[in-house]
């Protein structure tokens, strides 16, 4: 039978000196302090005991000898002046002890270096930023939005973005100035953490930034975001301090989280975004550049700015009387956003105007406000539906959604042809219910040369749109995409193709691909890794601007449209920019911009020509094939 053993003293002893062991390099000096105090002492007592003298001249005194003996404990070098032999050995063994200890403490002190460096590599310390940009979670659009942000801070002092994300510190800090290309004037500070963690949270203090911006990973899906969001609401449980930006996949996901935090937290689907982005791009080029002037930091943005001598006016007659910005809607006292509202809408306290403008100080009326012009009742429309054959090549996750854009924008007995490799997707394409289109999906090699031509060469298209499988890297990706539009170029420009002059949408990861792509001359490129970055960094900068793209992007809101100039202006004739927006105010549109179908003026990424914001006094003679911009 077995029983406990009694603890004997010497055990007991020994238990609490290796519990202090264990509590590290502070324990272990400690214990190094007093065998160095007990030496010392020892020593000194010898030497009042025996009557040694030190100096050769009396009797050295106890402090004095505990004194002499600390020095020889540090420093061996002190022995060469000791006098007496009974003394030097005394000496001799402090300084054998003190070897001992000075070793063993400048090893841990070394060690103790190591740790801590170790530790601020694993990022697991604390930020002591304040108004920071905090971004959680990692992403391939997280380094198009630090640009971004790089581009908003230029004004401010001292800014800097926090990034809390599960990889290794230093890598993530390596990635981001490779990418960076240079020398960043906005610090970025990485650390290593959960972001759904609410402990690890704590290290970014998200209550003292100015946003925050939670990125969706493809690895974890939705319900990352979710938790992150709700580790975030315990630090604010109302989200009344913070303020929250953050990407979801799924709608439906999207959806539950606004409305279990009554709308307080923005949130993006990115990929329908992209979808409506791309399906009005493919039936009308030009249009990305716009969205990306819209979207991006350089350029014109769109701002808020009150102005109480518009309070008793109508929103038409104030559209002339802004010569360097573009007036495009209004938000009311209570917040709510109207982009293009009734001409007849009267401005009441409290209202600020929404506007397109190069920044918010140039905002500002040129003269005394117009009135008496006439208003329309309705909106005319810009673009009447008509039928149309597409062409989509590729599949992702925005392929659905394209399709169902493409649906709303035509009339019945349209046709949708579907070219998809399965070798290149996990399972079979989810056809939606379409109501004006019949989609056929055909299985092929999408890169294959000639089942490409034969596929153009047996129907007209009035559009063709190359998607990115996205099942392999960014990199990848963008090299099978620019392979398939060579391939189309290719074919839609031999001789006897019924498809010469077709417009040429091509989707692509990333930016720095373009001027690849632009070897096989798209008509436009639609970059939504890029657009769907520049979305969020505007919202992470600017939470007003939630209702203004929710309104711009969604299915029920205005659109961007272009329309022929000659419905504004005469063809030949020189005339003001003003002038094109007083005719576009008859008719009940706010016109932002105009295209030039000569591609002389503006630029950007395939459709140039377009310009947005122009000058009021501009002077401007347009021509066949010229567009004016407008919000229908």
């Amino acid at each position: 039978m077995l029983s406990d053993q009694p603890v004997s003293v010497r055990q007991r002893i020994r238990y609490r000196f290796d519990a202090t062991l264990a509590r590290g390099t502070v324990g272990v000096i400690g214990w190094l302090a007093i065998i160095t105090l007990l030496f010392v002492m020892i020593a000194g007592l010898l030497i009042i005991v025996l009557g040694i003298s030190t100096s050769g001249e009396g009797r050295t005194s106890f402090l004095e000898g505990v004194w002499l003996s600390l020095l020889r404990t540090m420093d061996p070098g002190t022995m060469g002046g000791d006098q007496g032999w009974t003394f030097r050995l005394i000496a001799l063994s402090i300084t054998i002890v003190g070897i001992f200890i000075v070793s063993t403490l400048i090893g841990l002190i070394t060690s103790g270096i190591d740790r801590t460096v170790e530790d601020l590599r694993k990022g697991r310390t604390l930020v002591v930023e304040q108004g920071h940009t905090l971004i959680l979670g990692w992403s391939p659009k997280l380094h198009q939005i630090l640009s971004e942000l790089e581009v908003a801070n230029a004004n401010q002092r001292n800014p800097s973005v926090v990034i809390l994300a599960p990889g290794d510190k230093i890598e993530m800090e390596d990635e981001i100035r490779y990418r960076a290309g240079g020398q960043m004037r906005t610090r970025v500070i990485c650390r290593s953490g959960d972001p759904s963690d609410a402990e690890d949270l704590l290290l970014v203090r998200p209550l003292e930034a100015k946003s925050i911006l939670v990125l969706a990973d493809e690895a974890t899906g939705d319900p990352q975001i979710v938790k992150t969001v709700l580790a975030l609401m315990r630090f604010d449980p109302g989200l009344s301090k913070l303020q929250v930006t953050a990407e979801f996949f799924e709608q439906d996901s999207a959806r539950a989280i606004e409305r279990a935090t009554d709308g307080r937290i923005g949130v993006v689907v990115s990929s329908e975004v992209i979808a409506r982005i791309t399906a009005q791009v493919c039936r009308q080029s030009g249009l990305s550049l716009v969205f990306q002037e819209l979207l991006d930091f350089d350029g014109d943005e769109i701002y808020f700015q009150s102005d109480p001598s518009l309070t008793g006016h109508t929103f038409g007659d104030c559209l002339t009387m802004y010569d360097q910005s573009t007036l495009i809607g209004v938000r009311a006292a209570d917040g709510t956003v109207a982009l293009s509202p009734p001409m007849a809408r009267v401005f009441e306290d409290g209202d600020r105007v929404i506007a397109i403008s190069a920044d918010d100080d140039t905002i500002v009326l040129s003269g005394e406000v117009i009135t008496g012009q006439p208003a329309p009742t309705t909106s005319e429309l810009a673009l009447a539906p008509k039928v149309e054959h597409t062409l989509v090549i590729g599949w992702n996750t925005i392929t659905s959604l394209v399709l169902s854009e493409l649906d709303r924008y035509v009339s019945p007995g349209s046709q949708i042809r579907v070219l998809v490799d399965p070798t290149r997707i996990d399972e079979t394409p989810a056809l939606i219910g379409a109501v004006n289109t019949a989609i056929e999906v055909v299985e092929m090699d999408t890169v294959d040369g000639e089942l490409l031509a034969e596929q153009l060469a047996g129907a007209a298209y009035d559009q063709i749109i190359i998607l990115c499988y996205r099942g392999d890297d960014v990199a990848a990706s963008d090299a099978r995409t620019l392979l398939t539009l060579l391939q189309v170029r290719q074919a839609i420009d031999a001789d006897g193709s019924p498809n010469r002059g077709v417009r040429l949408v091509t989707e692509l990861l990333d930016t720095r691909d373009v001027e690849l792509a632009m070897i096989a001359n798209p008509d436009d490129f639609v970059v939504s890794e890029r657009l769907s970055s520049l979305l969020l960094a505007q919202l992470s900068e600017n939470h007003d601007l939630r209702a203004v793209f929710k309104d711009l992007f969604d299915e029920d809101g205005v659109e961007l449209v272009l329309v022929p100039a000659e419905r504004y202006a005469t063809l030949g004739a020189e005339q003001s920019f003003r002038d094109v927006v007083a005719a576009a105010r008859v008719r009940g549109h706010v016109c932002v911009g105009y295209r030039r179908a000569s591609g002389t003026e503006g630029g950007g990424l395939g459709g140039g020509g377009v310009v947005v914001n122009p000058h009021k006094g501009r002077l401007i003679t347009f021509v066949e094939g010229d567009q004016v911009l407008v919000l229908a």
